[in-house]
């Protein structure tokens, strides 16, 4: 007599990450495995946030993770691991990351898929044409819509809507938000970075989603739309399809516990930032570079006039210098501001300058019930300072000032 049929969970995923159009390198990683994916978006300045993100991934690769508390435990390490190194590296001070995942849970007797998010890269579900945002933004200007202070218009065009509130190594613990879900067959989940999201509207995901095509295609497709609509920042896409199939008892007995997830198409934490270019396979990439070595402008019969060269390296290298030239001068000072109903101190200049955002440096427990009218005014628009020392300085005297019956150690 046969048994009845048994339910195995099927995965199969796949990944694309870019650098986008504006950006030097690529902060943004990934990593999947059978159980595990995972999305982290960099911040820091120099190398910092690449290596924030990198080092979070590999943690949390390497780490015990088979049930919901391991899973916790090994972003709380991340976040031990990044901090503890930003303090022991000068030139990686102040570096942090998002870092958002989708992991194989085993619950009692049954698999189910738990969410854990830190920041605003996020994971949505595509289920039956609806596309549905299920973390929630960690940044100031997503706290401000849920108080129902900004709508999504406003959020959209914020100076402040890349201010994260939460993130991976900034300070010495943090806050994971949960979530528990049980794996629906047909599902299709999606991990990204903000690069991804503040360039294509929820809309066009859903229809690149719904298209039907496998999770690698579709991931390369968003990638390479985010670059098309101006790929401002890095932009990281991972999907993950849900099936789910029914076994008869004996094939399960012969297979081991592995196979419960198939394709293993993954990006390790040492990998975790290679761009794609144009979205061409690597394969296709690197047949067309030998092809290209062995052909001469000759034998292409390409004829440039040197005059046209030369104009086109002369506005090449004036573009990069004013490029550096603005970089240096948004990112070289200091202001002090109110984020979050907090004093902090962020560096750059106040409200941005083109794509350089001005980035968190110091969060401070002073609010803004704490200050003094005068002060609390002086504030909302922001205190422009020279250095850090300057603004540490500034807030030092503001705590001196601080009302009445307010603790402000």
């Amino acid at each position: 007599m046969n048994s009845s049929p048994m339910r195995r969970l099927r995965l199969t995923w796949g990944g694309a990450t870019d650098q986008g159009r504006i950006r030097a390198n690529n902060q943004d990683a990934m990593y999947a495995d059978p159980g595990l994916f995972v999305v982290a978006d960099g911040m820091g300045g120099h190398q910092g946030g690449e290596v924030a993100a990198n080092l979070a991934v590999r943690t949390i690769a390497n780490a015990e993770r088979s049930d919901r508390e391991q899973l916790r435990e090994a972003i709380t390490e991340a976040n031990r691991v990044v901090h503890q190194t930003a303090l022991e590296e000068p030139e990686l001070h102040g570096m942090g990351t998002t870092l958002t995942t989708l992991a194989v849970s085993q619950e009692v007797d049954s698999h189910q898929f738990v969410i854990l998010n830190v920041g605003d890269s996020r994971v949505y579900r595509h289920r039956d044409g609806e596309l549905e945002q299920l973390t929630e933004d960690h940044s100031y200007v997503a706290e401000l819509v849920r108080r129902g202070e900004l709508d999504d218009q406003a959020a959209e065009v914020h100076p402040y809507r890349n201010m994260l509130t939460r993130a991976i190594g900034v300070h010495a613990e943090v806050e994971i938000d949960e979530w528990l879900l049980e794996p629906v067959a047909g599902d299709r989940f999606m991990l990204c970075s903000d690069g991804l999201t503040n360039e294509v509207a929820d809309l066009e995901i859903a229809e690149q989603l719904g298209l039907g095509q496998d999770p690698g295609t579709t991931a390369k497709a968003l990638v390479g739309l985010a670059n098309k609509r101006g790929g401002r920042d890095n932009s990281t896409v991972l999907i993950v399809d849900v099936q789910v199939e029914l076994i008869d008892s004996d094939e399960t007995n012969q297979s081991p516990e592995t196979e419960e997830f198939q394709d293993p198409i993954s990006s390790p934490p040492h990998e975790a930032n290679i761009s794609l270019g144009g979205l061409e396979d690597l394969s296709d990439r690197s047949e067309q570079t030998s092809n290209m070595k062995e052909r001469s402008w000759l034998y292409d019969r390409v004829h440039i006039k040197l005059g046209a060269v030369i104009i086109s390296l002369v506005l090449l290298l004036t573009s990069a210098a004013m490029v550096t030239t603005i970089g240096w001068y948004a990112r070289s000072s200091y202001h002090v501001g109110i984020v979050a109903n907090h004093v902090v101190i962020q560096k750059g200049v106040i409200g941005g300058l083109l794509w350089f955002e001005p980035t968190l440096e110091q969060w401070t427990d002073i609010q803004t019930t704490h200050l003094t009218e005068e002060d609390r005014q002086r504030l909302v628009d922001g205190e422009q300072m020279t250095d850090l020392d300057n603004a540490k300085t500034f807030v030092a005297n503001l705590r001196t000032r601080l009302v009445k019956g307010v603790d402000g150690s």
